[in-house]
Order: structure tokens, then C-alpha cells, then sequence
């Protein structure tokens, strides 16, 4: 008889729940593994569910009805985690017309964590700014901010961050003033307690901003670790469409895809403008560092692609598996060096033929003006090789363009040179210009 009573007070407990949900519209529901519990708004769920002792390994689970549009930001405080997932069907939570000078969603707690999803969530789980309403929505604030101490977002398979506009800086604070997906920021420099954001999954696409990190952006201390996902489809006004960050900030990549450039439309993540001289883009990625200036990929950082960066609180600007970095200055030195190359390549044949021209000219120039001196060449003992080089001794050609001319090695000059003096009996090329008389060029400059 009591089992009895039990089970009809659970039954009416459970009743009562559901006409609590209906009557109240809800919007999002949480389970304790007994009853469900159902709230007209999110902020209304994650105020009464935020009391609960949980961690970051076993979050508050709430599970998101319909679409929800929030004309406040949802703040994650301290100690707080919450996982957010869809029930039976896709759901968008929108930023409103309202709320566009703060994010839609702020991890601003100390130790604090959302999760976007779960692993196997069966309907996807939308996070949008707006910027395909009619009219569109654009903002000062980006769509996701983690800058709590310690703080962490987690993204997985089936959610998707898309469609936010920043046109410009927040008025009025610093904790979140870039980028326009998800920013990352450590309000204190604290170099071991940094705001993180975990990619295991997603999508983050259809982001514009006026400035640079579109997608994903760190400025100051924090760290982006991408496992899986996809990045497509943003645009920077400068730098970084896929991601960007300063060299206080920290990456790895081991896996997903960032688009680049050469991706088809649709898929690319775009800078306009870039920044730096020479230009340095980072339509994929771009670390932005003073030595050297920049680090970054326009190209498209696929599955397989293990990039990564450490910036100064880990390290000293280390570039892990950063084998697929490249340099714009030394891309520039490379193409220059290339250039060069090229260009020896193809003047050295015409330098050759020109130099070996000059040389005959000279040659032909020096024997028209040099009258040879009337010499008993046979009484020497010398003979018509050696009077050749002799003849040449008295111009004002050197060693090595006397064996050019004659198309002999220098040592056979100088062997030759050599047995000319001793059969002479001088010990230098000034005693016979002594002895035979200087070449008839020299002569008439002398005079």
C-alpha cells in the first residue's frame, strides 16, 4: 500500500511538472535524473541551476526547447559550468537588436567553463549574431567572450557559431574588444591561469569584422587548442579571417580545417586589407609577433596540418610542428633570391660572350698600336711560343688575359715567362720592358 502511494505522488509530481511547461512556455528544461524542470528563459534556468556543486567534467546540463533570442548577454560566473544541448529538433539562440554592445555569450567567471554540445548530440545547436536578419544585426561585441581566469568553452560536433557582425570597438571596457566569433583574453596578466577555448567539433562561419581575428581571436594571455571542426567562410577588414593572435597567445592545431584563400567561395576565410609592409594577409591563420614580424597561412590548414604556437607565457614564440609557417619577409628575401637566380642564370652565357669579346677587342686594339721591337729572337735561343708571350709581355695585357688570348693555362704562361727571363737574363716583366722597350700605348701616354 505505501509502494502504492509512492508511485501515484511521483505520477502526480511529474503532471504537475508538464502543465508547469506548458503553461509557462517553455524554453529550456534540466532533468536530475527524476523529474524534468522547465524554465520560460535561459537566464532563468542558469540562475536557479548554477547553485548545484558540479565541475567542468559533470556540468549543469540544459537543454535548449526552441529558439531563444537573448536581449541580454548570457554570463558564466565563477565556478560555473554549464553544458548547453538541443532536445528534439535544431535550435538558434540569437543575439538581439537590443544587446550589441556585449556578447552573446560571456565566460567571465573565474574557473568557469561552457560546453557547446556533446559528443554524439543528434540536432545542431546554432549561435547566431544576427547579421542575416533583415534588418541585419551588427554589434560592438563578439559572439562568444572567454576571458575568465581559468575559464573554458567547449565546442563539439552539431554547433555551429555563425553570422556576426562587429562594426566596431565596445564603448566603455577592454575585457572582450576584438574579434568578432569567439574572443579569448585573460583579463590579468596572469600567465598560468589563461581564458582557453577548446575546439573538438562545430563550425564557425558567415563572422565579419572590421578589423582583424575574425573567427577566432586572442588578445593577450589565452590559448585556442582546435581538435576537429571547421573554420569557413569570415571576413577581416585586416588580418586573420580564420584566426589571429599576438604573440602573448598561444595555439595548436591537431586537427579540423581552417580555409584559405585558394578554397573555393563558400568555404574561404578572407583578409581585405592586411597589415605590415610587405602586406601579410593571414587569410587562414596569423600570429602576429615583432621577430619576426609575422607568422601566418593564407592557404588552406587542412585535417592533417599540425600548426602550432607558443607564445611568451609558454615559451619563447616556439613554433612546435609550425613546419607549414611561412615568413612575408622571408618570402620576399626567397623570391628576390629567385629572382637573382634566374637572372645569372640567364645573363651568365651573355656575360661570357661579352667579357671574351672585350678581351679580342683589346687584343686586336693593343697589337695594331704595339710595334715590336726589332729582336734577335734565335740569338736568345727563344723560340716561337715563347716569342708570342713575349710580344704579349710588352702590352699591357695581364698573365691571365695573355692565356685567355692564347688559349693556354696560367701555369704554361708562367712556365713560359719564366724561361724567357733566364734566357734574357732579367728576373722581372720591368726589366724587359727595360731591356726590349715599353709597349708603344704606354710610351706615348709617358710622353
Amino acid at each position: 500500500m505505501r509502494l502504492k502511494s509512492i508511485l501515484i505522488l511521483l505520477l502526480i509530481t511529474h503532471s504537475s511538472t508538464w502543465l508547469l511547461a506548458q503553461d509557462t512556455a517553455a524554453k529550456v528544461s534540466r532533468t536530475d535524473g527524476l523529474s524534468i524542470y522547465y524554465y520560460a528563459t535561459l537566464h532563468e534556468a542558469l540562475l536557479t541551476e548554477t547553485n548545484t556543486n558540479t565541475s567542468i567534467d559533470s556540468p549543469v546540463e540544459i537543454t535548449i526547447l526552441t529558439d531563444i533570442t537573448l536581449d541580454e548577454p548570457l554570463i558564466i560566473e565563477d565556478g560555473v559550468h554549464i553544458r548547453l544541448i538541443t532536445g528534439n529538433a535544431d535550435v538558434t539562440i540569437r543575439r538581439c537588436v537590443s544587446n550589441i554592445e556585449f556578447p552573446v555569450i560571456w565566460v567571465t567567471g573565474d574557473s568557469a567553463s561552457l560546453s557547446l554540445g556533446k559528443p554524439g548530440m543528434e540536432y545542431e545547436l546554432f549561435i547566431d549574431g544576427g547579421y542575416k536578419n533583415d534588418p541585419p544585426i551588427e554589434a560592438f561585441a563578439p559572439l562568444i567572450a572567454v576571458n575568465g581566469p581559468d575559464s573554458k568553452l567547449i565546442m563539439y560536433d552539431n554547433v555551429t557559431l555563425q553570422n556576426n557582425s562587429r562594426i566596431g570597438q565596445p564603448p566603455g571596457t577592454t575585457l572582450y574588444q576584438a574579434g568578432a566569433g569567439v574572443f579569448i583574453r585573460t583579463a590579468e596578466d596572469l600567465t598560468e591561469r589563461q581564458a582557453e577555448f577548446i575546439m573538438k567539433g562545430g563550425t564557425i562561419r558567415g563572422i565579419r569584422s572590421i578589423t582583424g581575428g575574425t573567427a577566432v581571436n586572442i588578445s593577450g594571455f589565452g590559448l585556442f587548442t582546435m581538435e576537429g571542426g571547421v573554420i569557413k567562410d569570415n571576413i577581416a577588414t585586416t588580418i586573420g579571417g580564420g584566426f589571429s593572435t599576438g604573440s602573448r597567445g598561444s595555439f595548436r592545431k591537431t586537427g579540423g580545417i581552417i580555409y584559405g584563400s585558394n578554397a573555393p567561395e563558400g568555404l574561404r576565410n578572407i583578409a581585405l586589407e592586411g597589415l605590415g609592409s610587405p602586406k601579410s594577409y593571414g587569410h587562414a591563420v596569423i600570429i602576429v609577433i615583432f621577430n619576426p614580424a609575422f607568422q601566418y597561412r593564407n592557404d588552406t590548414v587542412g585535417e592533417n596540418d599540425n600548426l602550432s604556437y607558443i607564445g611568451m607565457p609558454r615559451g619563447n614564440g616556439i613554433f612546435g610542428e609550425g613546419d607549414k609557417w611561412d615568413n612575408p619577409d622571408k618570402a620576399l628575401i626567397r623570391l628576390l633570391s629567385v629572382i637573382i637566380l634566374t637572372a645569372l642564370i640567364l645573363l651568365t652565357p651573355l656575360t661570357i660572350i661579352t667579357i671574351k669579346f672585350l678581351l679580342k677587342k683589346r687584343f686586336k686594339k693593343i697589337q695594331t698600336e704595339y710595334s715590336a721591337p726589332q729582336i734577335d729572337y734565335e740569338k736568345f735561343g727563344i723560340t716561337s711560343g715563347e716569342k708570342k708571350i713575349c710580344e704579349l709581355l710588352l702590352t699591357e695585357l695581364s698573365a691571365k688575359e695573355i692565356s685567355k688570348s692564347l688559349n693556354l693555362s696560367y701555369s704554361t704562361i708562367n712556365f713560359h715567362t719564366q724561361n724567357l727571363y733566364r734566357k734574357l737574363e732579367i728576373q722581372s716583366r720591368t726589366e724587359l720592358f727595360v731591356k726590349l722597350g715599353m709597349p708603344k700605348s704606354n710610351t706615348a701616354k709617358s710622353g
